[in-house]
């Protein structure tokens, strides 16, 4: 194939950006992490959850469930002895 300098030049700039991009791709690739949920939820108990939060807002349930999860937790500060 043939080329003018100019199209050679822009072929090149565009190889270039094309191996930043593909650069951070394989980047990102490498720092994935397995996502492991922390609590399996029940099919229903996560259609009730999207249904709360589109009621109530993502922030008004997410508050209320950290405080119902810090509330269950509270026995983690128990002595021993009162188990």
């Amino acid at each position: 194939m043939k080329a003018e300098k100019r199209e050679y030049n822009e072929m090149s700039r565009a190889i270039d950006r094309v191996s930043e991009g593909l650069d951070s791709i394989i980047e990102m690739y490498n720092e994935i992490e397995e996502d492991k949920p922390i609590i399996k939820l029940d099919d229903q108990v996560l259609s009730d959850l999207e249904e709360a939060k589109e009621k109530f807002g993502d922030d008004f349930i997410d508050k209320k469930l950290n405080n119902l999860i810090k509330e269950a937790l509270s026995w983690l500060d128990a002595p021993a002895d009162e188990e």
